[in-house]
């Protein structure tokens, strides 16, 4: 059985952060990640794909992003990133390992892979919220075809004509303007979306959200939870008015799919933009919170010792769920984590 210090649970901009810092302290440890290659979290998404962040938000420490700091990185141009990060300071990264369970070990921890049993002192679960995709339980009733978004990657990836997408994130927007010009795109939410751009004064939100120390603080306990706005460049307003809206979905059978107004539809194909919810099920240890919520009021600190999570919205900030704020979150638990010693 191999014996080590840390032991870090996904390789995506948390999981790379935090084995950099580390690798500066000169500390014992290994990345495990189940995909092939560094970066295919993000290579796996929709093609059309571009994030929100300008490269100067997407930049993980000590190495740049090869962008003009005001360009929007598409997702290839970051997953290309994070593999060039890890091999640019040969960070230990076990690609196609996935674990498949965590359980205690005297007063350390057995990690069981896929390929292997490891011995370790810490973990530090990094390995997102894109594990488990939400999909209501009235798609049980539907006899057409259906996808979540994390499997949609182009319009080829949608069957039929006349289409409804569910869900009302920045996501859902997105795929929508990939699919207007090719099907009838109706679309569901359970409240009217706000939309928001995504400049201001010809400055990107996050700029003016970092001039004014927004992006730093904690996030207000009423506003954790609520939607996020759908932010609004190119021509994406143009393209999503294109679709028909829809209330909220209250029950369907068949391919029809009945709405909060009372008034039915049929469909031929049903996309789900509704995001996911997290999954501890590997987590096998007595007294583990398995509460994504709990482990953000304690800013991602197991009360399991040893036990640390990364990756959690609003975990210690505004701006936890993104590049720019994930990697302080890494920096913190990395020193909670050192300290504990």
């Amino acid at each position: 059985m191999k014996e080590i210090d840390y032991v870090i649970i996904g390789a995506g901009q948390c999981g790379l952060s935090a084995g950099m810092y580390l690798q500066k302290a000169k500390e014992d440890f290994i990345i495990l990640d189940q995909h092939l290659e560094v970066g295919d979290s993000w290579r796996n998404r929709f093609e059309s794909l571009k994030l929100f962040s300008p490269a100067a938000y997407c930049q993980l420490p000590d190495l740049k992003m090869a962008l003009p700091s005001s360009v929007r990185p598409t997702k290839n141009q970051l997953a290309d990133y994070f593999s060039r990060y890890a091999s640019h300071f040969d960070l230990p990264v076990h690609t196609k390992n996935r674990v498949t369970e965590i359980s205690k070990l005297g007063e350390a921890f057995l990690v069981k892979t896929t390929f292997e049993e490891i011995k370790a002192k810490k973990v530090i679960v990094a390995n997102g919220l894109c594990q488990k995709p939400f999909i209501p339980e009235w798609a049980d009733n539907l006899s057409i075809p259906y996808i979540h978004s994390g499997q949609y990657r182009t319009p080829i990836s949608v069957k039929g004509k006349k289409v409804l997408i569910v869900g009302g994130g920045n996501s859902a927007a997105q795929i929508i303007a990939d699919l207007t010009n090719y099907f009838e795109i109706h679309w569901s939410t359970i409240k009217k979306p706000k939309l928001r751009s995504l400049s201001v004064f010809g400055k990107n939100i996050l700029w003016w959200g970092e001039k004014f120390n927004k992006l730093k603080k904690p996030a207000k306990e009423k506003r954790i939870g609520k939607a996020e706005p759908i932010y609004l460049f190119d021509d994406l307003k143009k393209k999503i008015k294109k679709a028909k809206r829809q209330p909220e979905v209250i029950g369907a059978g068949s391919n029809q799919v009945t709405f909060s107004n009372q008034k039915t539809e049929q469909y031929e194909f049903v996309l789900f933009a509704t995001g996911f919810t997290s999954d501890y099920s590997f987590i096998n240890i007595e007294g583990f919170e398995n509460d994504m919520e709990m482990l953000r009021k304690q800013q991602g600190v197991s009360s399991v010792s040893g036990l640390y999570f990364l990756g959690i919205p609003f975990q210690r900030s505004r701006s936890s769920h993104l590049i720019y704020g994930g990697q302080r979150d890494a920096a913190f638990i990395v020193e909670i984590a050192r300290n504990a010693d």
